[in-house]
């Protein structure tokens, strides 16, 4: 599981990095402080991904 959120947020897998089922299992495995450190990851990848369809979005709305 933590390589579909690494290869999601564009970076390589790590050696050291555990290997989850599925997201039920990384929840229930993962320490606390690496399910924080995705949840944030994925948070401020949401939140980029989000201002830059809304600015896409005003662009066009203002050119008409």
């Amino acid at each position: 599981m933590m390589k579909i959120f690494t290869t999601l947020f564009g970076e390589k897998a790590e050696g050291n990095v555990s290997v989850y089922e599925g997201l039920s299992d990384f929840f229930l495995r993962a320490p606390v402080d690496e399910k924080k450190k995705i949840i944030e990851k994925a948070a401020h990848k949401a939140n980029e991904d989000q201002n830059k369809v809304f600015n896409e979005a005003r662009l066009k709305v203002e050119a008409n």
